[in-house]
């Protein structure tokens, strides 16, 4: 039942990624974006696109760029530096586009890590940040570890709770490999990402047991009608016996770094739309030889895919192969957009007045 809440030829159209990013960067452009963030906005989007996190691409410029438009996202946006030392700062993201405060503190974090081999950034005044992954893989071509994560607004219960308390609260990891890809973990806390609710409920297929669950703790199968005090989201893990706490106290430790450190606030206190974010770069060239850790990297993901597999299963995976295989289909063939998200990317291009490309 997972492998059919996803895009297919069916439900999505094909659109050349190059043309999703004009199209995407005109879009913000037209409500007031300066064009160096609007580019940044689109590149976050379309990557996520790319890589197949559909839930987190191209299709939400559609309420980012209305945000801007209404005043909900304050641009230009002015990230101030409030407090700072050798390899840490507390960044403010001026209430503006959340895709550009978080790109903007992970390029910190790295200058930070040039010089000191570490940088540390926590972000307040946020909005949604799309991909978290995106920004922990931005220190890839620094040949440095990065990490990211970000809070939202309740949709998940605590282990054991029948309320929603806690955001799906993702969390982002990335680690340069040699010849094989990279490892890039990219989870939210809870058993799904929210999105992928919302996509199940667009293209008309039920979600697997397990995800969601009324305040009776009585399972759900239909997708809900948007946020309400109806159903929450499991945490990862789901039930007790199977380590609720685990998906419960990672969702905790979001909170912390991202909410409680940066003062802008944890889950329950955000509101929907608000995400508090935190990033971190660290510099292997201080630890060890670069190529020595590529290559131990290299060992390490090719014995785990020669791992012998259970009945009926192809292949072992490491983190980040299936956002490499869509790469590879995506960049080739072309990005799926839901059909209906698709005539809304376009319509919303018409009504801002800019060229519809795609």
């Amino acid at each position: 039942m997972v492998s059919k809440v996803k895009l297919n030829d069916s439900n999505s159209t094909r659109v050349r990624a190059s043309d999703l990013q004009k199209q995407l960067s005109s879009i913000f452009e037209a409500v007031g974006t300066p064009e160096d963030h609007a580019e940044i906005a689109a590149k976050v989007l379309v990557s996520a696109s790319v890589r197949g996190v559909d839930t987190h691409g191209v299709a939400n410029v559609v309420g980012y760029s209305q945000s801007v438009e209404n005043g909900v996202y304050t641009t230009p946006q002015q990230m101030d530096i409030i407090s700072e030392s050798e390899t840490t700062a507390l960044m403010s993201g001026g209430n503006g586009i959340g895709l550009v405060s978080a790109y903007r503190a992970m390029e910190i974090a790295i200058e930070k890590a040039k010089k000191h081999g570490l940088g540390m950034i926590s972000v307040r005044d946020g909005h949604h940040v799309g991909m978290v992954a995106y920004y922990a893989m931005m220190a890839l071509e620094h040949d440095m570890i990065g990490m990211s994560m970000t809070t939202a607004a309740p949709a998940v219960r605590p282990a054991l709770g029948a309320k929603k308390m806690l955001g799906t609260n993702p969390i982002g990891f990335a680690a340069p490999a040699g010849e094989e890809r990279d490892f890039v973990l990219d989870m939210a806390t809870s058993t799904v990402a929210s999105g992928k609710v919302g996509l199940a409920r667009r293209i008309g297929v039920p979600i697997p047991a397990g995800w969601a669950v009324t305040p009776e703790g009585e399972e759900i199968t239909n997708p809900p009608e948007g946020e309400n005090e109806t159903w929450s989201l499991n945490p990862l893990g789901n039930t007790r016996e199977q380590g609720s706490h685990k998906g419960y106290g990672l969702a905790v430790m979001v909170d912390i770094l991202c909410g409680v450190l940066s003062g802008g606030g944890f889950s329950n206190q955000l509101a929907r739309g608000e995400n508090m974010t935190w990033v971190m770069a660290i510099d292997i060239a201080k630890f060890r030889d670069v190529d020595d850790f590529k290559a131990m990297m290299d060992d390490m993901i090719r014995e785990l895919h020669a791992t012998p597999t259970l009945p009926g299963e192809d292949r072992v995976l490491v983190a980040g192969d299936p956002e490499m295989d869509a790469t590879d289909d995506r960049i080739a063939n072309g990005v799926p957009v839901e059909n209906g998200q698709y005539a809304a990317i376009r319509a919303r291009a018409a009504e801002v007045g800019v060229e519809v490309i795609i």
